[in-house]
């Protein structure tokens, strides 16, 4: 319920690079095909990413899960499964080196539990990212030097 208090529709966001992303990806309900032939898009988790990878473009990776870590230079997004974030400690620094300024770093269910939550109230209070994005099942967070220092609360 806090969550739902606190947080904000495209209405709400004045960043013009966060109100496109919202406006143009997340409220978008078209139907669009697997952007990844493994990508599951029955589930509304399922469909939010599926129009987050379309929307961005994404063709470089990493998915880090407490049973598999692709280790790749620089790229285009980071996905932290919530069943590894639960028992490990990120270390910040190690995923800056890894991204860009264009860089998505996705948190699954950053408010699955007491140990990912801190995780991803670290993140937001991190000076590396200038951009963060709750939206409850998941969360962004951006480098974008360009932009100042926001955290957004989105309902999706």
């Amino acid at each position: 319920m806090k969550f739902l208090w606190r947080s904000k529709n495209e209405h709400g966001v004045h960043s013009p690079f966060v109100f496109l992303l919202v406006t143009k990806c997340f409220y978008d309900k078209t139907n669009l095909a697997p952007y990844f032939s493994n990508l599951e898009i029955k589930t509304k988790k399922g469909k939010f990413l599926n129009r987050l990878f379309h929307y961005f473009q994404f063709e470089k990776g990493i998915y880090v899960s407490e049973n598999k870590k692709n280790e790749i230079s620089k790229v285009d997004y980071i996905y932290f499964d919530s069943t590894y974030l639960k028992d490990q400690n990120i270390e910040l620094e190690s995923i800056i080196t890894l991204a860009n300024n264009e860089t998505c770093i996705i948190f699954e269910n950053p408010h699955y539990s007491k140990a990912t939550e801190i995780q991803w109230k670290s993140v937001v209070a991190s000076s590396k990212f200038n951009v963060t994005i709750d939206t409850y099942s998941f969360g962004l967070a951006f480098i974008r030097k360009e932009q100042v220092k926001e955290h957004f609360i989105i309902r999706v």
